[in-house]
């Protein structure tokens, strides 16, 4: 999976480039980091890297992939978009999405997913509660959660989209 990522007159493009647990490898341009993140509520994250730890909040801005950033000493704000891609023919495409939507109508009764989480398929996102019975609906791609569309005691209908993977 690949992105960039905007903050102010500075872009990067960043690449998981493998996940096991919560341990992450990471091209940032052309350099390799390994992380450890951990997700310690809704939207905050700890990151450690080579034994310094930083806690970063994720607030998700007014327009889809922006997001507010605060750590303990800095507030700042970036963009996520999905990387562009070049296709045989030269033309340039962004990568897909995928839209999870409801199979069914039904309530929400739990929201496992917020933006900005990477996810792999099989992933659980949401719990759909439909006919007297709970519906894990999972993902069936890897990519980041860039939107969460519903939240928990929401009423939905059936094909309404839940989550957009990006």
């Amino acid at each position: 999976m690949k992105m960039i990522v905007k903050s102010g007159d500075k872009t990067k493009t960043v690449k998981v480039l493998k996940k096991e647990g919560d341990l992450f490898t990471i091209a940032l341009d052309d350099k390799t980091y390994t992380l450890d993140i951990v997700k310690v509520e809704h939207a905050v994250y700890s990151i450690l890297h080579n034994g310094l730890s930083i806690n970063m909040e994720m607030i998700e801005g007014d327009t889809r992939g922006a997001y507010k950033v605060n750590t303990l000493h800095n507030y700042f704000e970036v963009s996520v978009e999905p990387a562009i891609t070049i296709q045989g023919n030269g033309s340039r495409k962004k990568q897909t999405h995928q839209l999870v939507k409801a199979p069914m109508p039904g309530k929400i009764v739990k929201v496992k997913v917020a933006p900005g989480d990477i996810v792999e398929a099989g992933t659980p996102l949401v719990v759909l509660s439909a006919m007297k019975m709970e519906n894990e609906i999972y993902s069936t791609a890897s990519g980041t959660v860039l939107k969460v569309a519903v939240k928990e005691d929401d009423l939905v209908r059936d094909g309404q989209m839940l989550v957009d993977i990006g």
